[in-house]
């Protein structure tokens, strides 16, 4: 499996120190999850240096596709944070991405749907 983490994150524009972080919350994803971000061929990710001036061309999928594609972008200014919340981070990012930027059920708030997942995935959101 970790050989196929790998692959499948080798394309995408991440710092190696995020790739890292990234490989060990995908790594831990239940499979079914795993399965729809990484079998999704107009998923994509990056990151970025924030700051004055800083222009971001956030990377898309294909147009033309029934669903919308998705897309996680990651600050590089996790470095400077502890490991659990950089964790925490990703695997909140990437259930908004399961979870099209929806709740799990209609009404519910995305915002607590993702945390709510990350948590059930073993990341929960740190104090």
């Amino acid at each position: 499996m970790t050989d196929r983490i790998q692959t499948w994150l080798s394309p995408f524009d991440l710092q190696p120190f995020l790739r890292a972080h990234v490989e060990t919350v995908i790594r831990q994803l239940p499979a079914d999850v795993r399965g729809d971000l990484m079998d999704d061929p107009a998923f994509q990710m990056c990151d970025y240096e924030p700051g004055r001036g800083v222009v971001i061309h956030v990377p898309v999928g294909m147009p033309g596709r029934r669903r919308a594609s998705r897309s996680v972008v990651l600050k590089r200014t996790l470095r400077n944070r502890p490991e659990p919340f950089v964790h925490w981070l990703i695997a909140h990012e990437l259930a908004h991405a399961h979870l099209r930027h929806g709740g799990r059920w209609p009404g519910e708030d995305p915002e607590f749907a993702a945390d709510a997942l990350a948590a059930a995935w073993g990341f929960p959101r740190p104090n």
